[in-house]
């Protein structure tokens, strides 16, 4: 597998590649935190459509075990796709949207890994509802409650460490509320947990992985500098998600603090955002050293 493993004994040798696996399906099983982006809790006007192409790149380096960085020469270099389209609706008084997002893209290993192949093509699809309980343009208030059902449909193969799809099925729930600080400023605040079906077809021998909730809290501002430019900044804090295998615990419990900035442009011929973000403390898995995102939405 790694050349750093044929320094452990036999015995050891397959534990820690079993630890290894389950420490990248936090990357190639797409079980991340749902990023609430500017503008993403103000409710939409009903009847309306929407599309969106957000193109994701990010870069990885290093596994790390309970915070101690391991494998630094460990890369991996991710480029996603997202198209999102989407319907808002009037439900008994509350505005609703929902939206099928299909991604497309490719995971280049490198580094200590770059004997591993390369895996590109559809990831899974996602089914998603949201609905605003309370909705106050005025005041620059809203509350919004959103449900995600992710699917199987993404390029798979046991056979390698880094895939686009998961081979199981993930539900989210999301709650999240904005309201107006200021004339300029406005608070957001999020929670979301996310829950996972087994993947029964797990590395060369089949095994089984099963994997605890991920819980993801998050809290910005967003400043209006103008009707057209905004400005945004995200803290986010992930934990849980413990994998295990066969039933037996891998003992590698999230516990990751990052940070998203945002600087968006709202015109007539939709809307343009740019983002960067990184981790600032990870405990397992991959660190991410550098997410940029850059996004385009229209409604009709």
């Amino acid at each position: 597998m790694l050349q750093t493993l044929a320094l452990f004994s036999t015995a050891y040798k397959k534990r820690v590649s079993l630890f290894l696996l389950a420490a990248l399906f936090f990357i190639s099983g797409s079980s991340h935190a749902l990023d609430l982006n500017p503008f993403d809790i103000v409710a939409p006007e009903p009847d309306k459509t929407f599309f969106s192409a957000t193109l994701i790149n990010s870069e990885l380096q290093g596994i790390y075990a309970r915070g101690e960085k391991s494998n630094p020469s460990l890369t991996l270099s991710s480029n996603v796709l997202q198209l999102r389209l989407g319907r808002s609706y009037s439900l008994g008084g509350y505005t609703g949207l929902s939206f099928i997002q299909l991604p497309v893209g490719m995971l280049q290993p490198g580094g200590a890994a770059s004997n591993s192949p390369t895996d590109h093509g559809i990831g899974d699809v996602t089914l998603a509802t949201a609905i605003w309980p309370y909705s106050d343009r005025e005041s620059r208030t809203y509350l919004g409650l959103a449900g995600y059902l992710t699917l199987p449909t993404g390029s798979y193969s046991n056979q390698q460490l880094f895939n686009l799809g998961a081979k199981r099925v993930a539900g989210d729930v999301q709650l999240a509320y904005q309201t107006a600080l200021t004339k300029n400023l406005d608070g957001t605040a999020g929670f979301d947990v996310m829950w996972f079906g087994p993947n029964n077809q797990f590395g060369k021998n089949n095994a089984q992985l099963t994997q605890k909730p991920l819980y993801t809290a998050q809290i910005g501002p967003i400043y209006h500098i103008n009707p057209t430019f905004s400005v945004a900044a995200t803290y986010l804090y992930v934990w849980g998600s413990e994998t295990a295998l066969n039933g037996m615990s891998n003992n590698n419990a999230l516990q990751t603090h990052r940070y998203l900035l945002s600087a968006v442009a709202t015109t007539n011929k939709g809307r343009f955002t740019l983002q960067y973000g990184t981790n600032l403390d990870t405990q397992f898995g991959f660190n991410e050293t550098r997410r940029v995102i850059l996004r385009y939405a229209v409604a009709f």
